[in-house]
């Protein structure tokens, strides 16, 4: 490459770090007119900097001399600025993506890349990627059942197996075992009355309940509901071994098993942010592959962010035309990776609709989320004339460093926009729950903006955070008129205008949660600091992800007890609905990426949220996770090694 950028950290305090940028001119051409343009999630001082000036948008920063001076052939640019943040522990801390680009000479960017050194961090000594794992339990269910009991002797997979479909009830999840062992088996398989893998309606188990018998000539899978049937499908799926028998006339032998069954929340899920990254559709199909393995019953997909707007709105093409790209030369500025290139993506309505029915064959519930208020920066920029108030003057700037990312509760256009948003979203999905995030709104926002004052004296508002709730009271009556009930996470409270009909998913902490639930509100546990997948997993520098939550390790994911501070007797557990954990993707535009900040951390969150605290075992986890981890080899997934 012609250029590199030389990031290194001088001097790191406890709230403040000093740094230092060198840009080389590799080449033996000048660059006139030069700028720098490159990515970091952290706010820059602009005032420190000791050469140059800084524009900063979200984590996009762009750098000029100040002097129009040319980057001269094999010359440099040096400059030291600050951050007022904690230290530096990890590289993703550091710049993450950048080119050089010669302005003035075209109407457009023209990125030139850029070879990017590591900075320097003091290294802890290298450590052990957790706790060895046991040796491989012979059955290694996850989560773990409540009763199981080995029996001796094989089923055998052939070609005379065959599925026989009892109840209607059990549809969808037959047609998930059909299309999987079909692809172990490589042809196809009968679903016929006369087969002998049964699925029987069982009424006396509970809804999500139930029971497996694997025989040595049949297999029964016996529940009272598609929940059932779905567990019950995923624990056969289970027990296949990762490799075939190699004998002739059976390619896969089934352990004789009995298991008694029931999940201990009713809400297991996991979110994922396709905003900030866009994540195909056969990316997603394959993670919801995983979580119905693992029983999972939720898909909380974050659609809309600041980044990225990735879901078809009839009503305003801008919102894919515009809202869903970003790049050097596009409304909506380049951000975290892929910074020189045009990036993103939207999921039409048909795939959504694929999508929605391949997920509930599997007994996994799609709830999409719609972030508002906040979050909403590339809608803004795709629907300004709706969504833009030119009278608003208010000096704010959001955790992610946007100051045009919040939408006004004075403007008519931001109800004409959200009415017909959600009754598209409510018309695309079957599910009772619309997410409305609710999160982030920072301070200083509708401050000075003649409207909004307006607004609140006609209402008797006090306080600016009213208006926020103001917002999510008409989103929230406008569900409910569609028949759906509406999810936030805990700041939707703020300004105490949501009923409590709303359902709160506690991020911030566990007392968060347990605060909204002794306050009367159904609330779903997702504390970043047990919950998040996008935590780094150690203290190496090299290590992926984030850690403004801390450093999060399998067995620290595993060791989460929900409600463990909660007298059993408190009525706030009635409150509580279950747990998820959530993949924030600023950081994760790929597969492999994706499956090593996922597993196997995702399979520890499957047994905190299914099996009972009394079942679970740190040792008896690692041997069944052993065991997992031929499956996770065999399907190719990248996770990260646990020794």
């Amino acid at each position: 490459m012609n250029f590199r950028l030389d990031f290194v950290v001088i001097d790191q305090q406890p709230e403040e770090s000093r740094l230092a940028l060198t840009i080389h001119n590799l080449s033996d051409k000048p660059l006139p007119q030069w700028s720098l343009h490159f990515t970091m999630g952290r706010w820059i001082n602009h005032a420190s900097l000791t050469h140059g000036q800084l524009a900063q948008v979200g984590s996009y920063c762009t750098l000029t001399s100040g002097r129009n001076e040319p980057l001269t052939p094999n010359g440099h640019f040096y400059t030291e600025f600050t951050i007022g943040t904690k230290p530096f522990t990890l590289l993703d801390d550091g710049i993450i993506d950048a080119f050089v680009c010669s302005e003035g000479q075209v109407p457009f960017i023209e990125p030139q890349p850029v070879e990017i050194t590591a900075f320097g961090l003091q290294q802890p000594p290298r450590e052990r990627h957790g706790t060895p794992l046991n040796p491989a339990a012979a059955i290694s269910l996850v989560p773990a059942p409540q009763h199981i009991k080995p029996l001796a002797g094989l089923f055998t997979l052939n070609p005379h197996t065959a599925i026989s479909l009892g109840t209607p009830l059990a549809a969808g999840c037959c047609r998930w075992l059909q299309a999987e062992l079909e692809g172990l088996l490589h042809e196809g398989l009968a679903v016929d009355p006369k087969g002998n893998i049964h699925y029987q309606h069982q009424e006396q188990l509970a809804e999500g309940a139930y029971q497996l018998l694997v025989e040595q000539d049949d297999i029964w899978l016996l529940a009272s509901s598609e929940a059932g049937f779905c567990h019950a499908t995923s624990s056969l799926l289970q027990l296949i071994p990762p490799e075939p028998s190699h004998h002739a006339d059976a390619a896969y032998q089934i352990p004789m098993v009995e298991i008694s069954d029931a999940p201990h929340f009713g809400h297991r899920g996991m979110m994922l942010d396709c905003a900030r990254h866009f994540h195909p559709v056969k990316r997603i199909k394959f993670l919801l592959d995983q979580l119905a393995r693992f029983k999972f019953n939720v898909f909380h997909w974050h659609l809309t962010d600041d980044e990225g707007w990735r879901i078809e709105i009839d009503a305003y093409p801008e919102l894919t035309r515009i809202g869903a790209w970003r790049g050097p030369n596009e409304l909506v500025q380049p951000q975290f990776t892929t910074i020189g290139e045009r990036y993103g993506g939207y999921y039409s309505k048909q795939d959504i609709r694929d999508i929605i029915g391949y997920a509930a064959d599997r007994g996994i519930m799609v709830i999409p989320e719609i972030d508002i208020p906040g979050h909403c920066r590339a809608a803004i920029k795709s629907l300004p004339d709706l969504l833009v108030d030119p009278d608003d003057h208010s000096v704010y700037r959001s955790i992610q460093g946007y100051n045009d990312n919040i939408l006004s509760p004075a403007m008519e256009g931001t109800y004409t926009f959200l009415t017909k948003v959600l009754d598209e979203v409510c018309e695309l999905f079957p599910a009772p729950y619309v997410h409305i995030g609710g999160d982030e709104v920072p301070q200083g926002v509708w401050t000075d903006s003649p409207a909004c004052r307006s607004l609140m004296a006609e209402q008797g508002y006090d306080d600016p955070k009213e208006l926020q709730g103001h917002v999510l009271r008409f989103a929230e009556e406008h569900l409910s008129r569609k028949g759906k009930r509406m999810m936030g996470w805990e700041e939707a409270t703020h300004g105490d205008k949501v009923s409590k009909d709303t359902i709160i998913f506690s991020w911030l902490s566990e007392e968060a949660g347990l605060h909204c639930a002794q306050a009367g509100y159904d609330v779903v546990m997702q504390p970043g600091q047990t919950t998040y997948l996008d935590m780094a997993q150690g203290h190496g520098a090299d290590e992926a992800g984030v850690d403004w939550a801390g450093k999060l390790s399998l067995e620290q994911v595993y060791q989460y007890h929900p409600l463990s501070e909660l007298p059993k007797d408190d009525p706030a557990r009635h409150h509580i609905r279950g747990i998820q954990c959530a993949l924030w993707c600023e950081l994760i535009n790929s597969q492999s990426r994706l499956e090593y900040m996922l597993y196997p951390r995702l399979l520890a969150v499957a047994e905190v949220a299914w099996t009972t605290p009394d079942n679970r075992s740190w040792p008896d986890f690692t041997a069944r996770l052993a065991g997992q981890l031929a499956y996770l080899d065999k399907v190719g997934i990248n996770y990260r090694r646990c020794e």
